[in-house]
């Protein structure tokens, strides 16, 4: 069973930390919760943290207002230590400072010629989103994981099947092929700056519509 600390940076619980909390978690403004928030903007049963193969998973349940990890609105979303869960008007610190610690660690170790000071340089953001609260009026959008920027890309999932291994490759390849397509179509028009061709243009906007529309229906609850 794994655990997870949350830590509320911003919203009417600031200050609050919720230390080791086992899996399954919901979060929202009802008693019956694992953790109950006092935030009007949230729903009674907001969202719910689970864990799925060594990961945990946040799962939008149906709220209100919806929820954000890293300012992105998600339906569910594989959180990690330094990530940023916003509901509501509550803002929440996904780790304790030893989870983080080791994530910037092992993230430092992927940069050996900068490691010691790529390693300073996210703990000086992550001190100044954890040392500066966000006025209420500002868009909660506006905040990001301090180690988001510097993360890459997610890792692509385990344990699949050989034939979820072969349907996703077939995605990756569909998506290389178009930004490719896409690429070949640009027109250098000085020496830092391009133009794409209006054709290709709609081709790019065809394929984030198609992006879209997948994960919207990945995220959508599963008929048994």
């Amino acid at each position: 069973m794994a655990t997870i600390t949350l830590r509320v940076l911003h919203g009417p619980d600031r200050g609050r930390v919720f230390s080791d909390v086992a899996t399954p978690v919901t979060i929202g403004r009802e008693e019956g919760n694992s953790i109950q928030l006092n935030d009007e903007r949230i729903s009674r049963y907001h969202l719910k943290l689970q864990d799925d193969h060594e990961k945990v998973v946040v799962t939008d349940l149906e709220s209100t207002n919806g929820t954000r990890v890293n300012g992105e609105d998600i339906q569910v979303r594989v959180v990690r230590a330094g990530d940023i869960i916003q509901l509501g008007k509550s803002t929440l610190l996904v780790g304790s400072r030893t989870d983080i610690d080791e994530r910037i660690s092992a993230m430092a170790a992927r940069h050996p010629p900068a490691a010691d000071g790529h390693a300073r340089q996210l703990q000086e953001r992550l001190h100044k989103i954890t040392s500066h609260p966000v006025d209420a009026a500002e868009d909660v959008g506006a905040i990001r994981s301090p180690l988001r920027a510097t993360a890459g890309p997610p890792p692509l999932p385990d344990r699949l099947s050989p034939a979820q291994s072969a349907e996703l490759i077939e995605l990756i390849e569909y998506v290389h092929r178009s930004l490719r397509d896409a690429s070949d179509g640009l027109l250098r028009v000085g020496p830092e700056r391009v133009e794409l061709d209006y054709t290709e243009w709609q081709a790019l906007l065809d394929l984030q519509a198609r992006l879209a529309e997948l994960l919207r229906d990945s995220a959508q609850p599963k008929e048994a």
